[in-house]
């Protein structure tokens, strides 16, 4: 079956939280090495939790990533990086903490490596939370991908390539594109990375019909 999903002899997967998880979705979708995103709550106790009825839980983005592309290190400076790690962000209960989930001690050292690294860089110290992974539940469809459904012609374009809307949200091109729509990348920088996606001949070139075709 076509999936038109980057290929990849290992995968890994990240978990954290930083805030409104609409906009970290499109901020390490459209990073070479990750393979798939989603949205979701973790670290809290309430079983099955919604947008509304959270609970002591946090947004969340958990990614797929080829270890061989990009590294956990890497990952892990970005999202420094990319929010305010250093204040207190228990404004809204636990909802838009700062969090980070390791899979296992590999992660969990590297997480504490980075975190040093960091606080002497900036001479600040980090309050995100570092917790063993436990539970990670999806958020609803229409959190996920957030930024692409600004572009409805271009969702159903893409979307219409997959059986189901959720292979559509578990898709390379799918994480790749939400990144785009809020300037993450060129689309040049996408058809230039399928060369090494792994994909076949013709799953590549309906992908790049695509890309040439959709009207932003």
């Amino acid at each position: 079956m076509t999936t038109f999903d980057r290929q990849a002899n290992n995968t890994q997967t990240a978990t954290f939280s930083m805030g409104c998880f609409w906009g970290p979705d499109s901020r390490f979708g459209h990073l070479p090495g990750v393979i798939r995103t989603r949205v979701g709550y973790a670290g809290g106790t309430l079983p099955n939790p919604t947008y509304r009825s959270i609970g002591d839980h946090s947004e969340t983005l958990e990614i797929d990533f080829d270890p061989e592309v990009i590294c956990y290190s890497d990952i892990l400076t970005l999202f420094w990086d990319s929010h305010d790690a250093v204040k207190d962000r228990n404004y809204k209960g636990r909802q838009y903490l700062s969090l980070l989930f390791y899979h296992n001690s590999e992660q969990q050292k590297i997480a504490d490596q980075v975190k040093s690294k960091w606080e002497k860089k900036y001479n600040k110290q980090i309050q995100t939370e570092i917790l063993p992974y436990t539970h990670f539940y999806r958020a609803e469809d229409h959190h996920q991908k957030y930024f692409m459904k600004r572009y409805p012609k271009a969702l159903e374009e893409v979307s219409n390539l997959f059986p189901t809307y959720t292979d559509y949200i578990n898709s390379t091109i799918a994480a790749r594109l939400n990144g785009f729509v809020r300037e993450y990348g060129l689309l040049t920088d996408i058809k230039k990375e399928l060369e090494f996606w792994g994909l076949s001949d013709n799953e590549k070139k309906i992908l790049e019909k695509l890309l040439a075709s959709i009207r932003w």
